[in-house]
């Protein structure tokens, strides 16, 4: 009998010990932890499991089993649990049937495991924390400094990422982890930091409402960063990070280990907006002509109603990517945009880009060297109730046949403005040429909206703050891979410096070659070095010069879009030219009149120039007079004589070359004049180093615009058809 239940027994244990290891592998599977306190329950059976072990042993020694004997064995079976075994009770039982000795030895250690992770459970969210923390710091993961809602939805929704707990108390600590968020506890002083920090390769991002003081932020990374790689970004606008990088970033400037971004919740969302919806998405083809110039009795609106933080930042970069072309006379001539504000509020209607477009263009390019610009836009501000009668009719009478309006609705709520797109769509009736985005933060996540909708919900808050857009945004690696390829790079390495100087590269594959080089990390690190070494205003160049490539592949009736394997391969290159008409491109712009001619290749170069006047305008550029141009001669390493005439000066923030699409010959002209003491002859630009070199002001456009197919294929995305 003693040994059947010695059998039993070991089932028992068997059985006990099988339920453990499989609801804890299937916590730790199904993303649970391994520690909960879900493991003291393991011990009420692991408990009775060696109370009547220990019953048994009594019976087979002859003690009378009576109720206060059996109230004793439970404090002995508890001793049991605190490592305290009852040898001289089981061992004649164990002598006698050696099966007990198992029984007993496999029930204290199962009693030994459950008390461990008893105890331990109760410091199981401190202790996977921990082990958390110290694999992710091996995995370089990211990093967000300062404990805030931003920072926490961050960490929540971003793999291999941890925050950086500043000042958190002990109670805030356990709410963390308790939410599921990785803590890593610590000051913001460096010689506690660089313990930590120690592998480098780190992205750090600092949120606004992390309430970090900046400047104690890029003093102390400054000071780590010396020794280990540390990229730095802080939520802040451009403007705000131009200021930090001239007074406190000029120590990290000189340190290549460390690199400062900016980035803010508006621009994030108007750079989403003007990628993904640009206005050339939904205007009707029938508004082009053939060369996609505009054509001359067609109008196109941009309405913004309310003006608040978000379409002040709308407005800024509407105006600066949505530029559109027309023809006169055989030339090309700017097709501004017209741009209606409605708001009640008098101080949402008074900001510095309304002036510059206003007043200060007027008064700063009255008195030009060379022709003025065109205008960016034209404006019309309008104090009103949104809900007068006055306020739809002028709604109703911006939408037609010859005139495609997009309405951009941002109120002070989600259902505000949902409801007032409604009320437009309604007042439209059937009208087609327009469309209506709405701001919707969409805490819910719900599917908002539907292909054929008019109405289009942006702006969802938990789409901005991603990895994605802070750090790895594929735009603004081409703006980065176009200054490598693009503009003068002192003492370039000789991957770079090779591929540079080889002029029997396509387009293709200069970007096929130039991905292969920057799969090595330390190219990579170089780009991103060169990249933030460049001014403010020249890295916003090149990157709005990014961002503006969906408006112009769906101004020619094409799209871009990630690609994956059930999309499909998109067109060729082949197909990609046939729409793509320009035949400067043969002779290497051999031909200086090539730039004056009239084709889908000379529109977008003409809206391009025009989108980069804009850009410099709003950032308070104005035209650099003659007088100011200086000819310089240097003696190259060859012992050459190099002319050269400067026609920028980012410090005093003059640009030549703010004048219009024409005016740029006057401005070649000039320079060709002072440089060489000629006139221009554009018979003999085909055979002129000298004048070609200066007629790279007109080819450079054409010249990106070439590598529009090569560059956007190599980031991984397809070129389509538009629908």
């Amino acid at each position: 009998m003693y040994l059947a239940f010695g059998i039993i027994f070991l089932l028992i244990i068997a059985a006990i010990a099988g339920v453990i290891v499989f609801t804890t592998v299937r916590s730790v599977r199904g993303g649970g932890e391994m520690l909960t306190k879900k493991n003291m329950l393991y011990l009420a059976p692991v408990f009775l499991l060696i109370y009547f072990l220990y019953v048994t042993a009594t019976v087979y020694n002859g003690v009378k089993l009576d109720f206060f004997y059996c109230f004793t064995l439970i404090n002995t079976a508890l001793d049991a649990l605190k490592f305290e075994s009852a040898a001289e009770l089981i061992a004649p039982l164990c002598d006698k049937y050696p099966i007990f000795y198992a029984d007993f030895v496999l029930a204290y250690l199962l009693g030994s495991a459950t008390v461990i992770l008893s105890i331990a459970s109760f410091f199981s969210r401190r202790i996977n924390n921990y082990f958390y923390v110290k694999t992710a710091l091996r995995k370089k993961c990211d990093i967000v400094v300062g404990d805030s809602a931003d920072s926490v939805n961050y960490v929540k929704r971003t793999k291999n990422s941890l925050l950086l707990g500043v000042n958190v108390t002990s109670q805030r600590y356990s709410d963390l982890i308790k939410q599921g968020v990785p803590v890593l506890r610590a000051p913001l002083e460096t010689k506690r930091l660089e313990g930590k920090l120690k592998k480098g390769g780190y992205e750090l991002i600092v949120f606004r409402d992390g309430k970090i003081a900046y400047t104690k932020i890029i003093e102390t990374f400054t000071e780590i960063s010396e020794t280990i790689g540390i990229k730095l970004h802080l939520e802040a606008a451009q403007q705000e990070m131009k200021i930090l990088k001239e007074k406190f970033i000029k120590k990290a400037d000189k340190n290549s280990n460390l690199y400062i971004a900016g980035f803010s919740k508006y621009e994030l969302m108007a750079r989403k907006f003007v990628t993904e919806y640009p206005i050339t998405k939904y205007i009707p083809r029938s508004f082009y002509n053939g060369n996609f110039t505009v054509k001359n009795d067609k109008q196109i609106n941009v309405v913004f109603i309310g003006f608040g933080k978000v379409n002040y930042q709308f407005f800024r970069m509407c105006a600066m990517q949505f530029q559109f072309a027309r023809e006169d006379g055989g030339r090309l001539a700017s097709k501004p945009v017209k741009y209606y504000v409605y708001d009640n509020k008098e101080e949402s209607l008074h900001n510095e880009f309304f002036s510059r477009i206003l007043y200060e263009f007027d008064e700063e390019f009255a008195d030009c060297d060379f022709p003025k610009p065109e205008k960016i836009c034209e404006l019309e501000i309008c104090r009103t109730d949104i809900n007068s009668v006055e306020a739809k009719k002028n709604f109703r009478s911006l939408v037609s046949e010859n005139s495609f309006t997009y309405f951009i609705v941002s109120l002070d709520d989600d259902l505000q403005d949902a409801s007032y797109a409604q009320t437009v769509k309604r007042i439209l009736g059937a009208e087609e040429n327009y469309r209506v985005f709405v701001r919707a933060k969409n805490d819910n996540g719900e599917k908002l909206n539907d292909e054929e909708d008019r109405i289009i919900y942006f702006g969802e808050d938990k789409k901005l703050y991603t990895r994605e857009n802070i750090i790895n945004d594929d735009l603004c690696e081409l703006a980065q891979r176009l200054n490598l390829l693009y503009n003068k790079i002192s003492n370039p390495p000789e991957w770079l410096q090779s591929l540079k100087s080889r002029k029997d590269l396509t387009a293709k594959m200069q970007g096929d070659i130039l991905g292969a080089s920057l799969a090595e990390p330390k190219n990579r690190e170089f780009m991103i070095k060169k990249w933030s070494a460049l001014p403010y205003i020249e890295q916003a160049s090149n990157l709005y010069h990014a961002l503006n490539l969906p408006f112009k592949l769906n101004l020619l009736g094409f799209e871009m879009v990630k690609k994956t394997d059930k999309n499909g391969s998109g067109i060729s290159e082949e197909e990609f030219g046939e729409v793509y008409e320009n035949s400067g491109k043969a002779t290497g712009y051999g031909d200086y009149s090539f730039f004056f001619n009239t084709q889908s290749s000379n529109v977008l170069a003409y809206i391009e120039h025009s989108r980069w006047n804009a850009l410099y305008i709003l950032y308070d550029y104005r035209q650099m007079k003659k007088e100011e141009m200086e000819v310089i001669e240097d003696i190259d390493a060859y012992g050459n004589t190099v002319v050269s005439m400067p026609h920028k000066n980012a410090e005093q923030k003059r640009h030549a070359c703010i004048t219009s699409y024409y005016g740029l010959h006057e401005l070649i002209s000039y320079k060709y004049k002072c440089m060489y003491g000629e006139d221009l002859d554009e018979s003999k630009y085909g055979n002129n180093a000298k004048l070609q070199e200066l007629g790279k002001i007109y080819a450079y456009d054409y010249m990106d615009l070439d590598r529009i197919y090569s560059e956007i294929t190599a980031l991984g995305y397809i070129i389509k058809r538009s629908k």
